[in-house]
C-alpha cells in the first residue's frame, strides 16, 4: 500500500455506492451487520442534508471512510442522534453545535497497518471539526474500541451501550470538548486538504 493518502467527499451517487460497498465489506468483517444480498451498507442518514461522506484512498482503492454530520438545534438528523437523543438534545437546545462521526470503516485486510490507516481516516473528523468550529464532538463506538477513543483523543463515555441502527452490536456514546482534547488543538498531523 502506498503511504500517500487522498481524501475526498462523495459527491455523486456512484461515489456513495462505492462507499456503501466498502462499508459493507468492513462491517461484515467486524460482524457488525448481517449479510445482505445487495452487498452494500447505506442508510437513510447518508442522504440527509447534514451528511458529509468522506473516503480515503491509497493506490486507487478506498482504505477508509467516515460519515460526518454537523448537528445543532435546527439540524439534528443522524443515526447517533436517533439512538442517543436523550443525551444529545439537551446539549443542542443549550446552543451547542456538534460534530457526529458515524459509519467509520477501515479496510480489514491491512494487518498491522490498520491502526495507522484508522488514525489517518480520523484526521478527516479532526479537520472537519476544526473547520466548523464545533462546541462538542461525539461518536457512537463499539465497546471493544472505547479505549482507543479515550487514548487517541480523550473521549469520555456518555452512555451505556445500546442498540444503534441496524447493527448487530450495541454502541456506546462517547464525547469530547474539542478545546480540551487533541481534536480542537493544533494537531500534529501533516496538512490535510479535503477535496470537494
Amino acid at each position: 500500500m502506498e503511504k500517500q493518502f487522498h481524501y475526498a467527499r462523495a459527491r455523486t451517487d456512484a461515489e456513495l455506492e462505492e462507499i456503501g460497498a466498502f462499508r459493507y465489506k468492513c462491517y461484515r468483517a467486524d460482524n457488525l451487520i448481517e449479510s445482505r444480498p445487495e452487498k452494500t451498507f447505506l442508510d437513510e442518514y447518508d442522504f440527509v442534508d447534514s451528511a458529509h461522506n468522506f473516503m480515503m484512498k491509497s493506490a486507487g482503492r478506498i482504505v477508509g471512510s467516515i460519515r460526518l454530520h454537523i448537528l445543532d438545534a435546527q439540524h439534528h438528523s443522524s443515526a447517533t442522534m436517533a439512538a442517543f437523543s436523550d443525551v444529545l438534545m439537551p446539549k443542542m437546545l443549550s446552543g451547542m453545535t456538534m460534530i457526529d462521526g458515524a459509519r467509520f470503516a477501515v479496510e480489514p485486510d491491512l494487518g498491522a497497518l490498520r491502526l495507522a490507516v484508522a488514525r489517518q481516516t480520523l484526521r478527516i473528523y479532526t479537520r472537519f471539526a476544526n473547520m466548523n468550529a464545533v462546541d462538542y464532538c461525539v461518536a457512537a463506538v463499539v465497546e471493544s474500541r472505547l479505549e482507543l477513543y479515550r487514548r487517541l483523543y480523550g473521549f469520555t463515555q456518555m452512555s451505556e451501550p445500546r442498540a444503534y441502527g441496524n447493527l448487530t452490536k450495541q454502541l456506546a456514546l462517547m464525547g469530547v470538548d474539542p478545546r480540551r482534547s487533541g481534536i480542537g488543538a493544533p494537531d500534529d498531523f501533516q496538512p490535510l486538504a479535503i477535496a470537494g
